[in-house]
């Protein structure tokens, strides 16, 4: 009888195994799939340039080529936690949301290698099997992916500020001031008169409002009145220091972002 239920625990024992092993070839399968497709754009943040699976270490591996107006190793070094809630962002989505699940059935781990163009410096992430298991358990809310692309906005432009509009107009500013998400523009009273810009406060409110039409802004004005924010534009005069502030209701986007 005990060599009956020995035979027993070894053939559950291995098909067991069989069953990880299946999960564990098809992972492989789909990061060498996913391999054919790279360099892959990733948004702001850059391109997946290559992706490995280690069938003995049973860790997948992404190499990422940052977006130098999005940030660098270095910005990445000095502050980890947002790279893994930017990771965290990817991995709760699409195509990416789906390999999560794979790598969860494996039980295999992730290695996020960032690096700059043009560069040998780099930055790792290292997710434990563990850790991807708890994304997988709690995928990012819609409110919480939101405020992180405004986030990686706001940080993003930063970068590549001050940068010039328009002739006279340069963009100083931005920032999140919980209601709006607020840019600051320089005018340069040689070049505009402010206190007329004040008088046609109106149109100037028409001329960006028709701008917030445009379906290049569809996914910006998405993006705010979901997270019940407003837009704001500050126009400041380089002399006078005059503010003009054009300002656009968390109300209002939402009755454009239905149009």
């Amino acid at each position: 009888m005990k060599k009956i239920l020995n035979l027993m625990l070894v053939a559950l024992t291995l098909v067991g195994l069989a069953g990880c092993g299946a999960k564990d070839a098809a992972l492989k399968a789909q990061i060498e799939s996913g391999q054919r497709h790279c360099p892959m754009n990733m948004g702001m943040a850059g391109k997946l340039t290559s992706m490995s699976y280690d069938s003995d270490s049973h860790e997948v591996k992404f190499v990422l080529t940052l977006n130098k107006d999005f940030a660098d190793v270095k910005d990445l070094s000095a502050d980890p936690e947002i790279a893994k809630e930017s990771m965290r962002l990817s991995l709760s989505q699409g195509d990416l949301k789906k390999l999560l699940d794979m790598m969860v059935d494996a039980d295999a781990g992730l290695k996020v290698v960032y690096k700059n163009r043009g560069s040998k410096d780099d930055f790792t992430l290292q997710f434990t099997p563990e850790d991807l298991k708890q994304i997988a358990a709690n995928p990012m809310s819609e409110e919480e992916s939101g405020r992180l692309l405004l986030a990686n906005q706001i940080k993003s432009e930063k970068k590549r500020m001050p940068y010039k509009i328009d002739t006279g107009l340069t963009v100083t500013g931005i920032e999140d001031n919980g209601s709006a998400l607020v840019y600051i523009c320089n005018v340069d009273e040689d070049e505009y008169d402010i206190e007329m810009m004040e008088n046609s406060r109106e149109e100037l409110k028409d001329n960006m409002r028709n701008m917030l039409k445009d379906i290049s802004m569809s996914g910006q004005v998405k993006l705010l009145s979901g997270l019940g924010r407003g837009f704001e534009y500050r126009y400041i005069g380089e002399t006078s220091g005059k503010e003009i502030v054009i300002t656009f209701s968390a109300d209002e986007l939402k009755k454009l972002a239905k149009k």
